[in-house]
């Protein structure tokens, strides 16, 4: 088990880790770059739009997304009076804090924007999502890219979000949060034993510089420095 744990941590670092694609001799053990040539043409203009999450508490996300990570409410749609769905995001001008836009501004940009959120709210107290937190699922985590990623825990903190890896910490527990998002917990790792199934030479400082942190309903958070990996 406790090589078992190391394995874990190192991969989490080697994840953290900054890489630079025109050195291939600072590629860790076991990491190549990617080298598909170009798309087929008839994906022309495809990109992300969107994550959804089925939310347990439209208010608590909605608060969690737009008052503590700054994305901005463009709409929400009352199918029912017990079904919604609302979609946040940040302004177009692909940074928040790059230019302020309405929700009419960015209602009318919205398929040609990318990185926003979707909320569905099914408001029915027994049949509440479980989060990948803490039942790994095909869904592992999101990513937030911040100018200052110090200052971003600290803002964590004062809004009472649940931070599960802090800036500093080097290691994680295999039954925890992180390691069961990214499928790697003891229910999918439970018969891996053998001491050879481990990475070695995978040391870094980097991963001290990764926060994690979950939004309201659990699910995984993974914040980034903008000169991180």
């Amino acid at each position: 088990m406790v090589a078992l744990s190391g394995l874990v941590i190192s991969s989490f670092a080697l994840i953290a880790q900054r890489l630079s694609p025109a050195s291939a001799q600072l590629l860790p053990p076991g990491m190549t770059v990617g080298s598909d040539g170009p798309a087929d043409e008839a994906t022309r203009g495809y990109w992300v739009n969107h994550v959804g999450f089925n939310v347990r508490n439209l208010t608590e996300s909605k608060n969690f997304y737009g008052n503590v990570l700054g994305l901005r409410e463009i709409f929400t749609i009352q199918y029912t009076p017990n079904f919604s769905m609302t979609y946040l995001g940040y302004p177009q001008g692909g940074r928040n804090g790059s230019g302020f836009q309405s929700g009419e501004e960015m209602l009318r940009d919205k398929n040609q924007m990318g990185g926003l959120v979707k909320l569905f709210y099914f408001a029915v107290p027994d049949r509440l999502p479980v989060a990948s937190t803490e039942r790994t699922s095909t869904f592992s985590n999101i990513g937030l890219i911040v100018p200052d990623i110090q200052a971003t825990q600290d803002r964590l903190e004062k809004h009472g979000a649940k931070i599960v890896k802090r800036l500093g910490e080097t290691t994680i527990p295999l039954d925890g949060p992180i390691a069961t998002a990214m499928n790697v917990g003891p229910a999918s790792t439970s018969n891996m034993t053998e001491g050879e199934a481990l990475i070695e030479g995978l040391q870094t400082t980097s991963f001290e510089r990764v926060l994690f942190a979950e939004d309201p309903d659990g699910n995984l958070i993974e914040i980034l420095a903008q000169n991180g990996f």
